[in-house]
């Protein structure tokens, strides 16, 4: 009698153990998703943690938060009855709104509220997150173009101001082959085993070299900051972060030339135009 009541299937222990599971699936796939790499350093460098890329954390998070919904629905509802008698005085057995309930509400619409109104400690929380995800970002790691990694060469080379034929002919120098200009940057990365930002080194390495210490030269000169540029060429600084406002262009010293011309939706030649002037 005991082996067949052991042995049948129990549903309100099926849920609570699949909510539990559930549960720490999400607080372990959180706790990734919250010290990872914003998604252009993460899709550029091709961060993994323990062979996992934010996309595979990302989609892990999502399923399991659909499967706790889902286990979390089912035990309630197997288990209404004694939820509903939190909501019941002892005393009188009848409908009222209990301490326990209060609590919670209340303690639900502060964090709601003070979230929103970008209240300490909630604020500090976002602000640490912040900080965390954008330590992940190094100078010579970044993608010269946000995404860049889903564009085509042909895409890449316009946008970075960099020359097509000196790119695909350095990638199939190092045994990279290109089938067409239009192979996207990241899908042609994979397809050899390197990360885009590998892709993209080799692509542009003999093409700054040839460019070293020529003005306008496409990816050399998109790299340097507006202090180094203005140092080289002889021009004053202050005076070409004004020439560069006036003209709608947000620009500080330390940018790169290609961060403040992607940022006003132009290319580091066109740049030259203005500090000219």
């Amino acid at each position: 009698m005991n082996d067949t009541r052991s042995s049948r299937f129990s549903g309100r222990g099926f849920t609570s153990v699949a909510a539990t599971l559930c549960f720490i699936a999400l607080a372990v796939t959180g706790v990734v998703l919250f010290v990872t790499p914003p998604g252009r350093v993460a899709h550029w460098t091709d961060w993994r943690l323990f062979g996992l890329t934010k996309d595979n954390w990302s989609a892990l998070h999502i399923w399991f938060a659909l499967l706790f919904l889902i286990t979390s629905g089912f035990h309630i509802w197997l288990n209404w009855r004694p939820l509903l008698g939190y909501f019941k005085s002892k005393v009188t057995r009848r409908f009222a709104l209990r301490r326990e309930w209060t609590l919670a509400l209340v303690l639900g619409s502060v964090v709601a509220a003070g979230t929103l109104a970008e209240l300490p400690p909630f604020s500090s929380l976002i602000a640490w997150n912040e900080t965390i995800k954008d330590s992940w970002e190094k100078s010579d790691e970044r993608a010269p173009i946000p995404h860049a990694e889903l564009l085509s060469l042909r895409e890449l080379a316009d946008k970075a101001d960099l020359d097509l034929e000196t790119m695909v002919a350095r990638l199939k120098a190092k045994g990279i082959a290109v089938e067409s200009p239009e192979s996207i940057v990241r899908d042609l990365a994979h397809e050899h085993g390197i990360t885009p930002l590998q892709l993209y080194n080799i692509a542009i390495r003999e093409i700054e070299r040839g460019n070293k210490g020529r003005s306008g030269g496409g990816g050399g000169m998109g790299r340097k900051t507006l202090k180094q540029f203005c140092a080289d060429e002889g021009l004053d600084l202050t005076v070409s972060i004004e020439r560069l406002r006036a003209a709608g262009l947000e620009a500080d010293a330390e940018m790169t030339l290609r961060d403040i011309a992607t940022r006003g939706d132009l290319r580091p030649p066109d740049l030259l135009d203005i500090l000219s002037e």
